[in-house]
């Protein structure tokens, strides 16, 4: 019995110190948390955001090693979480309804690993015209030549939401796949008359064909109000004036949400750590202040798809959620 005793002591005795070890060893030393973190195309919006997110967690969060991954943006990134390949990533919220609805390209099995952390910056739906084009609606796209961008950007799929909502298809007009930087050149050269685009303001290839005359018509009227009870994601917003080259005035338009999202099975507390930094990193983020400046704690948790519950449980802590 004696013996066994001591057995048992010496047992207990090496776990004390193995369990004070542990709490001793140097942060740095502990195990680190990989996160696949999906973006977007190098040298626009989403990887931009998605690097200076991903820095200033790795300063906040020393034991997480965030790994950035460029994609072709929203449908790109959501594919990634669903299928596993990516653990959170950003997208914009029309694309990422869609797709948790079983509503995109016609699929009809939801993605239904999707997850939402937060909404981040509203971006802008721009449709731009031609110097000199006399187009002064939506509707007067017919039969012109277009671009949305490239099909599997998530910029193309909002617009042509916007398109269908005045009653234009894309059968209706001649669409070309453009990059933006190309379809401003096209705009200012006069062998292109419109040009879609969602973006956080001011978006480079607007300003560059404003400055060469072009303009932004306003979004507005029976046409828009239909559009966002058929597709609850979409909010009123303003270009403020001066935004652009010759643009005296605010300027009417629609708006998409920026989400961050991940998959469901991310670990409660890792998801959860991450929702509350995140508010403490935006004011850290100089490039993209003007932006985010429009996000704030309230509406961060208003995702169109289910929160991801770590996310859920840091916004009912700040009494957000019940």
């Amino acid at each position: 019995m004696h013996a066994a005793r001591r057995v048992l002591g010496r047992g207990l005795l090496a776990g004390v110190v193995a369990v004070a070890s542990a709490c001793s060893q140097p942060a740095s030393e502990q195990p680190r948390t990989r996160v696949r973190f999906t973006t977007g195309t190098p040298g626009a919006g989403f990887y931009t955001l998605g690097e200076a997110l991903a820095r200033e967690y790795g300063r906040v969060l020393p034991n997480l090693e965030m790994e950035v991954h460029p994609s072709d943006g929203s449908a790109s990134n959501i594919e990634a979480i669903q299928r596993g390949d990516a653990d959170i990533g950003l997208a914009h919220a029309d694309v990422t309804y869609l797709a948790f609805a079983g509503r995109l390209d016609g699929r009809r099995d939801g993605f239904s690993r999707l997850r939402g952390i937060a909404m981040l910056q509203l971006a802008q739906v721009h449709v731009v015209v031609r110097a000199n084009s006399g187009i002064r609606s939506v509707e007067e796209l017919r039969g012109r030549r277009i671009t949305l961008g490239r099909p599997s950007w998530a910029s193309a799929s909002t617009a042509a939401l916007v398109l269908n909502g005045y009653g234009v298809g894309l059968g209706d007009a001649t669409v070309e796949q453009l990059r933006y930087d190309e379809a401003a050149a096209r705009l200012s050269s006069g062998t292109l008359d419109a040009l879609l685009v969602t973006g956080t303001y001011p978006l480079a290839a607007v300003s560059a064909a404003t400055a060469a005359g072009a303009r932004i018509l306003p979004l507005d009227g029976h046409a828009i109000d239909a559009l966002r009870r058929d597709y609850p994601f979409f909010s009123r917003t303003t270009i403020p004036a001066g935004t652009y080259p010759g643009q005296p005035g605010a300027i009417h338009t629609i708006g998409v949400p920026t989400l961050l999202v991940c998959r469901a099975d991310l670990d409660e507390r890792l998801v959860h750590d991450l929702t509350g930094r995140l508010f403490e990193i935006l004011p850290l983020l100089p490039p993209l202040q003007a932006s985010l400046g429009q996000m704030d704690l309230a509406q961060a948790p208003g995702t169109p798809i289910p929160l991801h519950e770590g996310a859920a449980r840091y916004y009912r802590e700040q009494e957000l959620v019940r």
